[in-house]
């Protein structure tokens, strides 16, 4: 499972020519990222876009250890599959627009320390936004931690198992209940411990 600490240590010590670009365009290139995925309506462009995202992570030779980062959001996105009414176009767009967000934040995020990403946003944006960001930023890793346990604990007692389909929706769908409500719970032991320790609903950054 990936730590965040590693993503802080990739975002420091690495060297490709990514990490070495300003923390303001790199954001202003996600922002790109965003536009397009919100603006593209065709598989093509959208292919396209993700296409050009892999190159980047390739070419910043970053650790193949992180790529399946890029993929946790998927099973969230599957849900659009039963509203789609299994559409293939549909599906095949919202898969594409997931993993081109999810690729570019990541890219993002091991390529620039995080200070530097928050005190550039907090130069632009209200310092509640900024806030709201840095703590969504730290709940996606400990969700990803609970998704963990929660995988291994549907492993360890055969939840599914493809000759039972129904038995097994079922524990999936108990499964990703346990889920939110251990996130929720995870998350909100994190803001409390960070109250405890003097935070105040504001990020303060070195040479403030």
């Amino acid at each position: 499972m990936i730590q965040l600490s590693y993503l802080d240590y990739l975002a420091v010590e690495g060297k490709s020519f990514l990490h070495c670009l300003s923390p303001g365009w790199k954001i202003a290139g996600m922002l790109l990222v965003l536009s397009g995925i919100v603006l593209l309506r065709n598989p093509s462009g959208l292919l396209l876009l993700y296409g050009m995202l892999l190159s980047l992570f390739f070419l910043c030779r970053l650790p193949l250890r992180i790529f399946p980062l890029t993929l946790y959001p998927l099973l969230f996105a599957v849900l659009f599959i039963f509203v789609s009414g299994f559409q293939g176009r549909f599906i095949l767009l919202v898969f594409l627009k997931v993993l081109s967000g999810s690729t570019g934040v990541v890219l993002l995020l091991v390529t620039t320390p995080y200070p530097l990403i928050f005190r550039t946003l907090d130069r632009i944006l209200p310092s509640i936004f900024v806030t709201a960001l840095f703590l969504t930023y730290r709940s996606i890793f400990i969700l990803i931690n609970v998704l963990e346990e929660t995988r291994h604990a549907l492993y360890l007692r055969r939840g599914f198992q493809w000759r039972h389909p129904w038995r097994s929706l079922v524990n999936i769908s108990n499964a990703f209940g346990h889920l939110v409500i251990k996130g929720i719970e995870a998350s909100e032991k994190m803001y409390e411990s960070m109250v405890l320790r003097g935070f105040k609903n504001k990020i303060h950054y070195r040479g403030e």
